[in-house]
């Protein structure tokens, strides 16, 4: 994604060349709808160029010139990367703690939620997930049977049932029971309606959550960042999952988690119930510099 940009900065980078921040100015603004065509935005590159310029300015290039470069650009993007949130990290906090899950239809929320649960139940810890997407039969259905074949413990209520209230059942029953996480889905959504955005707002005011997490699909481009957006606005996101990512997709989840300001709590990598991964920040800036 980058690698145009190193040639670029790299061709005037000559041996004892001193660079300034006028002249990185001057290449990314020759490059910058080049940067956005690749999925950054353009507030992020504006970022990224002011890094680069602060860490090159005054810089000679002696020896290697694409080394400092691709330096100076490693440096800034992980300046810009939010602190990091690891499952493992998450299956060691003392309970009881609540997770509520929301995003667009389709994104794969569902099979991420039983993925994080199967992940801290083979580690001993009691989970409950709560479904409390009510109205679309097929979705509760979907969550069920998810969590029939990964052996985890599921609450549901009854079908067109209030979701706040049924999150509030499902916690209480939770907390009286001794689970340590509570995982709960919603609905999900085509677009941000405003009937919907209510009904989250209300699930979440009732759950308190300790984490609220956005799954968003790895192969969705740059509509991922308008859903960020959304979403924070809505409710406020606190992490990501980003799903369907295989060895040529982490850009997605470093983009968007430039873009937003929030962690990756962990990718989707398969269909499997054990098919997902922490998120690497440095492999993926490794592999945007390639």
């Amino acid at each position: 994604m980058l690698g145009r940009l190193i040639d670029e900065l790299t061709s005037r980078g000559l041996v004892k060349k001193r660079w300034s921040k006028r002249e990185v100015y001057r290449v990314f603004d020759s490059l910058e709808l080049e940067l956005v065509a690749q999925g950054l935005p353009p507030a992020l590159v504006d970022r990224l160029r002011e890094e680069v310029a602060k860490r090159l300015d005054g810089v000679e290039t002696k020896g290697d010139p694409g080394r400092v470069v691709r330096e100076a650009i490693r440096s800034a993007l992980k300046s810009l990367m939010p602190g990091s949130l690891k499952l493992e990290e998450i299956a060691g906090v003392e309970g009881p703690y609540k997770v509520v899950f929301f995003g667009f239809n389709g994104v794969g929320k569902s099979l991420s939620i039983v993925k994080m649960a199967k992940y801290l139940q083979d580690r001993g810890r009691r989970v409950l997930v709560i479904s409390a997407d009510t109205y679309r039969a097929a979705a509760g259905d979907q969550l069920e049977g998810y969590c029939r074949a990964a052996g985890v413990q599921m609450f549901k209520g009854p079908r067109g049932a209030d979701p706040a209230a049924v999150s509030y059942d499902g916690l209480n029953m939770a907390l009286s029971r001794g689970y340590e996480f509570i995982l709960v889905d919603t609905a999900g959504r085509n677009y941000m309606n405003r009937n919907l955005t209510e009904e989250l707002r209300k699930v979440v005011k009732v759950v308190e959550p300790d984490l609220k997490v956005l799954v968003v699909d790895g192969m969705a481009g740059n509509d991922v960042l308008n859903q960020c957006d959304s979403f924070d606005e809505a409710v406020g996101i606190d992490a990501l999952v980003v799903t369907k990512v295989d060895g040529s997709g982490l850009a997605t989840p470093l983009v968007a988690s430039l873009h937003s300001g929030k962690p990756v709590l962990f990718l989707g990598t398969g269909q499997s119930f054990s098919d997902l991964a922490d998120f690497d920040p440095e492999e993926a800036i490794d592999y945007i510099l390639a």
